[in-house]
């Protein structure tokens, strides 16, 4: 049962995050969230190029095990989709930027949290930390952003697609729009 004082607090997060056009914001319970070896197996495959060379993404982000255990501190949990429309003569670029501007509304809703009292909250991003134009990682240089860089839902082996599936929400790809998927723990 959501007690008053969360119920209060979800409107005001819903609210934030409409005003940084942040289309979906579903609560939910972090116990959802499950790592899975199958979804790591297919980062260890290297299909999306990011393997190995993000700081953000496996292997650096640490095991399943410890996704795990961490999950297991919060309570709550906000489901969070950003979309932008595509130009076809900007793609790939239209993207990044798209998921550039979701990583800095999720840094944003963090620091929101911080101010209404909440302390230890875990913001998760849709694909690759995009902070940099290269990662470090690739030239074994230290992170220019440890205190902004974020791990995605994807990099700590949780199935997006499937959760998208639970809650009802479209899980396709188009040609003309990007939807970035995240979350918030806390």
């Amino acid at each position: 049962m959501v007690s008053n004082n969360q119920d209060t607090l979800f409107t005001c997060i819903s609210e934030f995050t409409g005003q940084l056009e942040i289309e979906t914001c579903l609560e939910f319970s972090p116990e959802i969230l499950v790592p899975e070896q199958r979804i790591r197996e297919l980062c260890s495959e290297d299909k999306c190029g990011n393997f190995g060379k993000h700081y953000m993404c496996p292997p650096y982000v640490g095991s399943i095990e410890e996704h795990t255990d961490r999950l297991e501190r919060y309570k709550n949990g906000i489901l969070l989709q950003y979309s932008r429309p595509l130009k076809v003569n900007k793609g790939r670029k239209g993207a990044e930027k798209a998921k550039v501007d979701f990583h800095h509304k999720i840094l944003q809703l963090e620091d929101f949290l911080r101010s209404k009292g909440i302390k230890d909250v875990w913001g998760m991003i849709g694909g690759s930390c995009g902070l940099c134009d290269e990662c470090k990682a690739g030239f074994n240089e230290p992170c220019p952003y440890p205190d902004k860089a974020r791990m995605s839902l994807e990099s700590i082996a949780v199935d997006v697609l499937a959760l998208l599936d639970r809650f009802g929400l479209d899980n396709k790809f188009y040609p003309d729009r990007i939807t970035w998927t995240g979350c918030m723990l806390f």
